[in-house]
């Protein structure tokens, strides 16, 4: 009894099963009109299984494909620059080349620095002409894949919303603070004395010449301050203050009172007494502790 119990039992689990499981099986249908294998899910109403060509391009379709760089990158006015860049930040990078896809157009201004933007595709062929940005152009980079030729150090006031990708292609954002100080900033990293003394010519054909008077008061009080300027050291003589490499020590130009001259190893350049107390003590006026002496 106890056989033929169990064995009914199994019989009428497996008839129930095929009932139930016959209600979702596929059945096959001819092929249609195109030609077409479609199984029809009955029960299911409505849907279709396509053959598995069909669900990878459906699959591939549902994908928005990424668009390679079409149009070269513009250089645009400051005015309509401007526009577009209130309240953006500002972002530094090192010389280095990489590939950055947006799915917006950025503007940007070039506060310092070279770079040179081409076209490419997403893979990183090129597909037009490089485009060079120097410091102070505005530019526009249309959305899509483009090669990013950082040639020197550089930063760049951007709209560009994509910061997690600018961080790891090697740009990093400036400090808020720093922004605030005028008309922006620019990294440090990577500068040379050359960089530092452009940046010093540039200074001073804009605010002018210092007189004479006031030389050791520039280099106290703003040349040995400014972080632009952080390669570089100065010593007053009677001839006109040296600029040399604050690392190797060399002489690299003389600022008189009448402007840039070069450093001419045949001359005597004699250090006054105040620079040899600020090469020494960093300040060039006598220490009241030693007036007595």
């Amino acid at each position: 009894l106890m056989v033929r119990y169990s064995t009914s039992m199994v019989l009428a689990v497996f008839a129930a099963s095929v009932v139930t499981s016959s209600a979702f099986a596929p059945v096959i249908a001819p092929f249609g009109v195109a030609g077409r294998n479609v199984n029809s899910l009955s029960g299911r109403s409505g849907l279709s299984a396509a053959p598995a060509g069909s669900r990878n391009a459906l699959a591939r379709a549902s994908v928005p494909a990424l668009r390679m760089g079409g149009e070269a990158a513009q250089k645009i006015s400051a005015e309509a620059g401007e526009e577009s860049l209130q309240n953006c930040r500002y972002w530094s990078c090192l010389p280095s080349m990489s590939t950055m896809y947006t799915d917006l157009p950025e503007t940007f201004h070039l506060i310092k620095g070279k770079v040179a933007i081409m076209p490419v595709t997403v893979s990183g062929v090129p597909t037009g002409d490089a485009v060079e940005f120097v410091e102070g152009d505005y530019g526009v980079v249309p959305a899509g894949a483009y090669r990013w030729d950082v040639q020197r150090p550089s930063t760049k006031m951007t709209n560009c919303r994509e910061g997690l990708q600018m961080t790891t292609k090697g740009w990093q954002e400036e400090s808020p603070f720093k922004a605030l100080q005028g008309k922006g900033t620019l990294s440090t990293k990577g500068r040379t004395s050359q960089d530092d003394l452009e940046y010093l010519k540039g200074l001073v054909a804009e605010k002018g010449v210092p007189p004479q008077s006031s030389w050791e008061n520039a280099i106290q009080y703003k040349l040995d301050r400014d972080i632009y300027c952080a390669n570089l050291s100065f010593v007053v003589t009677d001839k006109g203050i040296l600029v040399q490499d604050r690392v190797s020590g060399e002489n690299l130009e003389v600022l008189t009172a009448e402007g840039w001259k070069p450093y001419n190893d045949q001359e005597t350049y004699t250090e006054t007494e105040a620079s040899q107390r600020w090469t020494k003590d960093g300040n060039f006026d006598t220490s009241p502790f030693f007036l007595n002496e």
